[in-house]
């Protein structure tokens, strides 16, 4: 069986494996949320009635008229609305300035009606609510159904939440970079021309400043960014640099940026529901649970991504015929890493950066995110050799 056979095999089976966790995960860490999220929307429904019975007890027309609380809430909501956003265009027929301080007649009259309006739309709203709780606790199974909502509320927030974070995590790699086209013209065409080639469209290249070689992909489709570091650029000769961006485009083309971050969702919502600073025993009970269901997505993400990586190196070579050239620039790269005196980025930032190296190469074992740099410089000289004896 081929060098290549045997590669498409190897990750066929990874990528199952890895989905088969991640999916795992999603379930289950579904399954916790969701229950969590119930007990405390049930629990907040509870507290926030006996607010809204608190205010609603404040003296209010509707007890006093026929008029139910909700129309008096809608109408003191206009009247609110209508004082405050109609004063510029009144204050432009008087010599007043101000609706708060009022400096005249005219703003103080819309100062009360504000003020009123305000004061209805808060007693009177409170009551039309509760109301309107009322019912909805009166139908039949209103508390599973008040559960399960509650349940699927959180876990939608908790997801987003997990989302956006993957987004900030991608934007802190891009800061203090610059577009190469306007310092490494080189680069940038390099970049574009193995795009073309492997039919993606062409992404932005941007530079940062350090002398540490790195590259990284982040994002996907028109949105992608490939960003080298100038140690990479003054590191490597004209073949190896043109390597490691086919490695980069490889990424691109293989849609890296969207698989891992969607992977790294499950992860990074586990690790919203840990407490930093814990105090009760059910503080330390749920940072056990959610530390271990974090963990596992962890292990399914450095595994997932591990894959990815010996895919982006085999599409490398397809994109530039040398698989020499790719291990000749990791090797380099190896030799000029250095373990940065602080690190400043999290495990999962090192991930969804897709580095053409770890960018903290401090977890091995099952968690480490990149195959050992060994083992793909061997596999290049496999490569290498097969081609030879074509």
């Amino acid at each position: 069986m081929g060098v290549g056979i045997r590669l498409r095999l190897s990750l066929v089976g990874r990528m199952c494996v890895a989905l088969g966790i991640l999916a795992a995960l999603g379930i289950v860490l579904a399954v916790v949320v969701g229950v969590l999220g119930g007990l405390v929307g049930f629990f907040a429904v509870a507290y926030l009635m006996g607010i809204l019975e608190y205010v609603a007890g404040a003296p209010r027309p509707s007890t006093i008229s026929p008029v139910p609380a909700g129309a008096v809430a809608i109408a003191a909501s206009a009247a609110l609305v209508g004082a405050v956003y109609g004063w510029p265009h009144i204050s432009a027929h008087t010599r007043e300035d101000n609706l708060v301080p009022p400096t005249g007649p005219t703003s103080a009259v819309l100062l009360v009606v504000a003020l009123c309006s305000g004061y209805l739309l808060l007693v009177e709203g409170s009551a039309a609510v509760l109301t309107l709780l009322g019912w909805v606790l009166a139908i039949e199974n209103s508390f599973l159904v008040l559960f399960v909502a509650s349940g699927l509320l959180v876990l939608v927030g908790t997801v987003e939440e997990a989302r956006r974070e993957v987004d900030r995590l991608q934007d802190r790699l891009l800061e203090d970079s610059e577009p190469a086209a306007e310092r490494q013209t080189a680069v940038a065409e390099a970049t574009r021309r193995l795009a073309q080639l492997a039919d993606v469209p062409p992404p932005e290249v941007r530079i940062t400043d350090t002398a540490r070689p790195e590259s990284f992909t982040v994002g996907t489709g028109a949105d992608a960014v490939v960003v080298v570091s100038t140690g990479l650029v003054e590191a490597l000769s004209t073949a190896e640099l043109e390597a490691v961006l086919a490695h980069e485009v490889s990424h691109l083309a293989n849609a890296d940026g969207r698989v891992v971050s969607l992977a790294l969702v499950p992860t990074l919502a586990a690790d919203d529901w840990i407490t930093d600073r814990p105090r009760r025993s059910g503080d330390y009970f749920w940072n056990g649970v959610f530390g271990v269901l974090k963990r596992i997505g962890q292990f399914g993400v450095a595994f997932l991504s591990r894959g990815r990586e010996w895919s982006a190196d085999a599409g490398a070579v397809a994109l530039t015929g040398s698989p020499a050239a790719l291990a000749s620039a990791l090797a380099t790269i190896e030799g000029r890493r250095r373990t940065p005196a602080t690190d400043l980025r999290e495990w999962e930032s090192s991930i969804a950066a897709l580095d053409i190296l770890p960018a903290v190469d401090d977890h091995a074992g099952p968690f480490r995110t990149h195959p050992p740099t060994e083992a793909r410089i061997e596999r290049l000289r496999r490569l290498e050799a097969a081609a030879e004896w074509g």
